[in-house]
């Protein structure tokens, strides 16, 4: 769906005939995700969850499918493809030696039992926000005793979990959006081979390893830019969600290493009018830039830019696609902006 521009006018509020029901199970969902990430043990976390059951079932879903054991679909969502099959191979992004370590993202190549299940929005539902969607299925990854092989800050929003459990190996890759979610699932009894080593060429400069560094520090050194964890309201500048974690983030890691000159840049897709693209990324570089200065950082020290729709990451073609390109970078010093590795032609 193309996004609004005319973000200068309030947007009115729709409403949505829901029954008190659904939509005290939708609240409760999401009280549930967010209390757990502040308080819950694991095993308090699996009873307040199971009170929610009722959310992972749905008429709309499509004939025979159904969640992956230990991960159930985020509220308002239905299975609309959903395919299993065995053998069947998939690759699975991975990031070396540590989950945010954009520098040695490597793949890794599995033959098993896979699923593939496509979640969409249902109309008239809200959704988290794409940290919170993160966040969560995090979560569900370390209930499920896996561990986190690639974060969505490295590369692109699609995080990847790994567990070796009883002889057998599960890779599972998360690619989330606002209003589609698709899992990728393979269970394999043969250990995967390990990603190829990499050897640094003697020209080549390792970013240093300081105890306690940021990992989005030697992201953004060794790449010269970074993608920021935040959503906007649909056609605003306004960010949505709870950002201040991020920005707290972006800042301390600014105001350690006051030695960087940074740019915030603004991306949107490229539907509708080029000309407001240009004017709503600017806005919500501006946007981000008045909040990381309200957190103490240098207001020399950051450039707000709007580049619009012109360096997609993925297909506009798609809804996929066009989240995708919607995002906050956050790139290293003044001069050109380096290009970033997926840029669709």
């Amino acid at each position: 769906m193309a996004e609004s521009h005319d973000f200068l006018p309030a947007r009115p509020v729709t409403t949505f005939d829901k029954s008190s029901r659904q939509e005290s199970r939708r609240r409760s969902y999401i009280f549930v995700m967010r209390l757990r990430m502040r308080f819950l043990p694991p095993g308090l976390f699996l009873l307040t969850w199971a009170c929610c059951a009722g959310l992972r079932a749905d008429p709309g879903d499509i004939e025979g499918a159904r969640d992956y054991t230990g991960f159930p679909r985020l509220p308002g969502f239905v299975i609309t493809d959903y395919d299993e099959d065995n053998p069947e191979e998939a690759d699975f992004p991975v990031a070396r030696p540590i989950a945010l370590d954009a520098g040695h993202v490597d793949t890794v190549h599995v033959t098993g039992h896979r699923y593939i299940i496509r979640y969409e929005l249902g109309a008239g539902h809200d959704t988290l926000t794409m940290l919170e969607t993160q966040h969560c299925y995090e979560e569900l990854a370390a209930i499920n005793d896996f561990t986190v092989e690639k974060t969505g800050a490295v590369g692109d929003v699609s995080e990847t979990f790994y567990r070796r459990k009883n002889g057998h190996d599960t890779w599972l890759r998360v690619e989330p959006s606002a209003t589609v979610n698709v899992l990728t699932i393979v269970e394999s009894d043969d250990p995967a081979p390990p990603p190829p080593v990499v050897v640094e060429t003697p020209a080549a400069k390792p970013v240093e390893k300081v105890e306690g560094e940021d990992p989005m520090y030697g992201v953004l050194v060794k790449n010269g830019r970074v993608v920021l964890p935040l959503s906007f309201v649909p056609g605003k500048p306004d960010l949505e969600g709870n950002a201040t974690p991020v920005i707290e983030r972006v800042a301390a890691m600014l105001n350690r290493h006051p030695e960087l000159s940074v740019r915030i840049v603004g991306h949107t897709d490229s539907s509708g009018d080029a000309q407001d693209n240009l004017r709503l990324s600017a806005a919500r570089a501006e946007t981000v830039k008045a909040r990381l200065v309200t957190a103490q950082v240098d207001e020399n020290r950051v450039e707000a830019v709007g580049l619009g729709g012109s360096e997609p990451v993925a297909d506009s073609d798609t809804a996929e696609g066009r989240e995708k390109n919607r995002r906050i970078e956050l790139v290293i010093g003044k001069g050109p902006i380096p290009a970033p590795a997926s840029v669709i032609n």
